[in-house]
């Protein structure tokens, strides 16, 4: 990514200065460690930011116009304040026109801005660029409008700027943990109340490593759509069946769908059991994280990979094999894959002193056997949105 003073000069090439306030911000993108689609079953995740970033330069202006150029597209968009239009050619432009429209509705006024962005967040990956795109957007509009929006109420606006002008059903944990995230901290949400707890995850010996599959996940509306029908014909099964209140999977315990499953169907119960193993291994991977034990975190991250394979089947052979080639290497103490499945990335654990050898014997492998190209990032957790200059 460009040295920050470049974008300055980048930014000052394309925008005459207009003496009003100007600033330097970033937002991070995110993977998550344990909890894949529990979100929509109102249970638990634990994402962290990882520390690839949307970078956002931006001043206001004098009128209601907005100046948007995206150094990784090459293109500008401007538009009016007062007419905001979904984008079709230039659709990256709708997650910002989005965070505006959601702004403007709660009665802040703004004026115009020039912005350029750019970002070294791998697009396509399920490492939600898109999320960063907006909680950059939103925090540099707030700070440079000097804005009192507190960082979950500004977490969601962002939730409701891509449900609502994007067209996407998102849950909140990309922008929340966009938001939230801090360095050496995964971030526990409770997806029904939206609580969320900061929970320490800093081990000098171990890193995090990201496999890029380099598949594009074609399959996901149709059969993620599928699985939440999948969940809610359980939860109304179990509401019938149960003598408690049942709202959502997470309200049944993995006893009584042993005990009740006999009326479901074999599908719906392979639907049901990853739900509500996955908000136990959440949980029980952060009691691990408490007490830095890395052995037991890990074995969870492989378990939870192999009920995505097996029960809720939203894998798919390059990720299996990606995991199946992790779990072979030294150092290694866990691997699943991570996102919404039918490709993008894996999660690794691994030890510092294995990681080169890591890196080159799964792409090795995994590069003869697919004919693709794996991309490897590595992280730590990383800082949520914050100013640069």
């Amino acid at each position: 990514m460009r040295e920050l003073k470049d974008l300055w000069q980048i930014f000052e090439e394309r925008f005459p200065d207009t003496g009003l306030r100007k600033g330097a911000f970033a937002a991070p993108g995110r993977v998550n460690l344990i909890g894949e689609h529990t979100d929509y079953n109102e249970g638990f995740v634990l994402p962290m930011a990882i520390d690839k970033d949307i970078i956002m330069l931006a001043q206001l202006r004098e009128d209601q116009e907005v100046r948007v150029y995206s150094l990784d597209y090459n293109r500008e968009v401007i538009f009016s304040l007062l007419d905001l239009e979904f984008e079709k050619e230039d659709f990256w432009a709708n997650y910002l026109k989005g965070v505006i429209d959601e702004l403007q509705k709660m009665d802040y006024y703004l004026p115009g801005m020039n912005i350029i962005f750019t970002g070294n967040i791998p697009i396509g990956s399920g490492l939600s660029s898109s999320a960063a795109l907006e909680v950059v957007t939103a925090y540099t509009i707030a700070t440079l409008n000097e804005l009192d929006i507190q960082p979950v109420e500004m977490a969601l606006l962002c939730q409701r700027a891509e449900n609502n002008f994007v067209g996407v059903n998102c849950g909140i944990m990309d922008q929340y943990v966009s938001r939230l995230g801090k360095k050496g901290q995964a971030l526990l949400i409770d997806c029904r109340s939206n609580e969320y707890e900061l929970v320490p995850f800093a081990n000098e010996d171990y890193q995090v490593v990201i496999c890029n599959s380099k598949v594009e996940r074609g399959l996901v509306d149709s059969e993620y759509n599928q699985r939440r029908a999948e969940c809610e014909k359980a939860v109304r099964y179990f509401a019938g069946k149960l003598d408690h209140r049942i709202l959502a999977l997470r309200d049944v315990t993995i006893e009584e769908l042993e005990k009740e499953a006999a009326g479901l169907g074999e599908l719906t119960k392979r639907r049901a059991r990853h739900v509500i193993t996955e908000n136990n291994r959440v949980l029980m991977a952060v009691a691990a994280l408490r007490n830095n034990d890395l052995e037991t975190f890990g074995q969870l991250m492989t378990e939870s990979h192999y009920s995505l394979r097996d029960d809720y089947e939203v894998s798919c052979p390059e990720l299996d094999l990606l995991v199946e080639l992790a779990l072979k290497q030294k150092g290694v103490l866990g691997a699943r894959m991570t996102g919404a499945g039918f490709g993008g990335c894996t999660v690794n654990l691994v030890h510092k002193d294995y990681i080169n050898d890591f890196i080159f014997n799964v792409k090795k492998a995994y590069d003869q056997e697919t004919g693709k190209d794996m991309e490897s990032y590595l992280t730590w957790p990383a800082a949520g949105a914050r100013k640069l200059a």
